[in-house]
C-alpha cells in the first residue's frame, strides 16, 4: 500500500489503475466531479449497481489512497473527491482517517460498508447513493448530506459532532438510526421537502427505531417521515422538532427532553402496542410550545407528567387519553368559552386517582385566557372530586356547601335560599297568631306581655335566620307548635348559610 501512496503522490496516477481510477485521479487533483452515469435513468438507479459495466467501477482503496495521501492539489485548485454514478468495490475503511478535502459521492453504489467511525472530515456528501450499512460513530464534520440514499442495513452516527446539518431528507434505512448523543450546530432533517404536491411521498424511512438520545441538535424536521419502531429523544436538547404528518410505529419518546421553541406532532400518525401503552411520551419535557394533535387512527396514550410547556395544543376531549399528574402550561388551546365541562372531562380521562393539581392548572389556563367563569367552574369540580373521597360526613358537608353556594363560585345561591327562606317565614308567620289559653298547642305570643316589640313577620324571620347578630324580635315572641318547627328549622337553615358562607370566604382568601 505504501508504494501507491506513493505513486499516488507523483504528478501521473499508478498504471494499474483501471480508467474511471486514472480520470478520479486528475479531477481530485482540480477539485472537479468525475460523472460515471449514461443519462439512462434505469441503468443510473443505484440500487442495480452490481450489474454497472467495468468503467464505471471503482476501488475503495483507490479512494482511501485519494483521501489519505492523495496527489497535491493543481496550481489554484482546492483538493475534493466528488464522484457521481460509480460502483465502489471492496470495503471502504476510513476508521480514524483525517481527511482535509471534502468527500461528495453522488449517485453511487457500494458493494461493502463505508466505515468513518472516529475519522474527520471537512464535509460529507452521499446523497442519492446506496450502501449497506453507513458507520461514521464519532464523526468530525461540518456537514452531513445524505438525501434520497438506501442504506439496506443500519446508520451509526452516534456521538458525531457536526458543525452544521444533518440531511436525510427522504432516505431509507433498513434498519435502525443511531444519533445517540450527537451534536448538530445546525438542523438534523429526515422531511420529504418541499412539502408540496410536485414532491409526494414520505420524508427518512427508517425500518427500525431512530435514537436521538442525548442528542444536541438547533432543530429537527422530520415531516412526513416512516419510522418502523419508535423514535427516541429521551434528555435531548433540540431548539425545534417537527415530526407532522409522521407515521411512528412504537413510541415517540421524549422523556427528560427540552425542546425550547415548538414542538410539532400534527397529523402525525402514532401506534403504540395496545391503547393503554403510552405513544407519545414527554414526562418531565419542557417545550415553548407543544402541537400534540396526532391522525386519527394513533393508537395509544399521551403523557404530560411533569412536563413543562409554555403553549399546549391538542385536540380536547377529542384527542387521546392524557396523563396530566404534575403538567405545568402556561396556555392551552382550544380554550373556548363555556368549554369548561368538556374540558374537564379531558382531565379526568387522564388521572386515574384524583390529585387537585390537574384540576388548579386548567383554572390557571382559564384565568389567563380571561375566562374566570369557566375557571370557577373547574375549581368548583376540584372540590367536588375532594370530597368524594373522604368520609362520610365530610361528603354530606361538602354536597350541602355544594347546593348552597357552589363551593363559593356560585355565590347566588345564597342570596336566592335566603330570598326564599325569607318569604315563606314572613307567609307563615303572618298567619299566626297568640293563643293566650294556658294549654295553648301552637301559636307564637310574647315573652314579656307588657315589653316586646311590635310584631313583624318579616322581622321576625329574618332575625331567626341571622344566626349571630340579633334584632331582638326573635328572643322576645314564644313560638309553640308548628310555629316552633318553622322557627327551629329557619334558625337551623341559617347556621347553614352562614358556616357555609364563611367556608368559601376562607378558601377565597387563601386562593393564589
Amino acid at each position: 500500500m505504501t508504494g501507491t501512496w506513493q505513486q499516488a503522490r507523483s504528478e501521473r496516477p499508478p498504471r494499474r489503475w483501471n480508467p474511471a481510477e486514472r480520470r478520479l485521479w486528475q479531477v481530485f487533483r482540480e477539485g472537479q466531479e468525475l460523472n460515471l452515469r449514461t443519462g439512462v435513468p434505469a441503468e443510473d438507479d443505484p440500487t442495480s449497481g452490481p450489474s454497472w459495466s467495468a468503467r464505471r467501477r471503482i476501488r475503495a482503496e483507490v479512494i482511501a489512497t485519494l483521501l489519505l495521501n492523495g496527489p497535491a492539489a493543481a496550481t489554484g485548485r482546492v483538493r475534493s473527491l466528488r464522484l457521481t454514478g460509480a460502483r465502489v468495490t471492496g470495503r471502504l475503511d476510513l476508521r480514524g482517517a483525517v481527511i482535509d478535502c471534502g468527500l461528495d459521492m453522488t449517485g453511487c453504489s457500494f458493494e461493502d460498508e463505508l466505515d468513518l467511525t472516529l475519522a474527520s472530515v471537512e464535509s460529507l456528501g452521499l446523497n442519492e447513493c446506496q450502501l449497506p450499512e453507513l458507520s461514521p460513530e464519532v464523526l468530525r464534520a461540518r456537514t452531513f448530506m445524505m438525501r434520497d440514499a438506501h442504506v439496506e442495513g443500519n446508520v451509526w452516527i452516534q456521538g458525531s459532532r457536526i458543525d452544521l446539518d444533518v440531511d436525510l431528507d427522504r432516505t431509507r434505512v433498513g434498519g435502525l438510526l443511531n444519533a445517540n448523543l450527537v451534536v448538530i450546530g445546525g438542523d438534523f432533517n429526515g422531511r420529504n421537502w418541499p412539502r408540496h404536491d410536485e414532491r409526494p411521498g414520505p420524508g427518512l424511512i427508517v425500518g427500525g427505531s431512530l435514537n436521538l438520545a442525548s442528542a444536541q441538535v438547533s432543530g429537527i424536521d422530520l415531516f412526513a417521515a416512516q419510522v418502523g419502531e419508535g423514535i427516541w429523544l429521551q434528555r435531548a436538547t433540540v431548539g425545534h422538532l417537527c415530526a407532522a404528518s409522521s407515521t411512528v410505529t412504537g413510541r415517540f419518546g421524549m422523556q427528560g427532553s427540552t425542546v425550547t421553541g415548538e414542538l410539532d406532532l400534527a397529523g402525525t400518525l402514532v401506534r403504540a402496542g395496545s391503547p393503554d401503552e403510552v405513544m407519545i411520551d414527554l414526562s418531565d419535557a419542557q417545550a415553548g410550545k407543544a402541537v400534540l394533535t396526532p391522525a386519527a387512527g394513533s393508537v395509544g396514550v399521551v403523557s404530560l407528567r411533569n412536563a413543562r410547556i409554555g403553549t399546549l395544543q391538542d385536540l380536547s376531549e377529542h384527542g387521546p387519553r392524557t396523563e396530566l399528574d404534575g403538567a405545568v402550561y402556561e396556555r392551552l388551546q382550544p380554550l373556548p368559552p363555556h368549554s369548561a365541562r368538556t374540558r374537564l372531562v379531558w382531565l379526568r380521562r387522564g388521572c386515574d386517582l384524583y390529585t387537585p393539581h390537574p384540576y388548579e392548572q386548567l383554572a390557571s389556563a382559564y384565568r389567563s385566557s380571561g375566562l374566570d367563569r369557566e375557571a370557577g367552574r373547574v375549581l368548583r369540580e376540584k372540590l367536588r372530586q375532594a370530597a368524594a373521597g373522604r368520609g362520610l360526613a365530610q361528603r354530606a358537608w361538602g354536597r350541602v356547601q355544594d347546593l348552597v353556594l357552589g363551593y363559593g363560585y356560585q355565590p347566588w345561591r345564597a342570596a336566592i335560599g335566603v330570598a326564599v327562606l325569607l318569604t315563606l317565614g314572613t307567609l307563615y308567620f303572618s298567619t299566626v297568631g297568640c293563643d293566650a289559653a294556658a294549654s295553648r298547642t301552637e301559636g307564637l305570643c310574647p315573652v314579656k306581655r307588657d315589653e316586646h316589640p311590635m310584631w313583624d313577620p318579616f322581622l321576625y324571620a329574618l332575625d331567626l335566620l341571622i344566626p349571630v347578630v340579633s334584632l331582638g324580635h326573635d328572643t322576645a315572641w314564644d313560638p309553640v307548635g308548628p310555629a316552633k318547627i318553622v322557627a327551629l328549622v329557619l334558625t337551623v337553615a341559617g347556621w347553614i348559610l352562614a358556616t357555609t358562607i364563611a367556608a368559601a370566604a376562607a378558601r377565597t382568601f387563601n386562593r393564589p
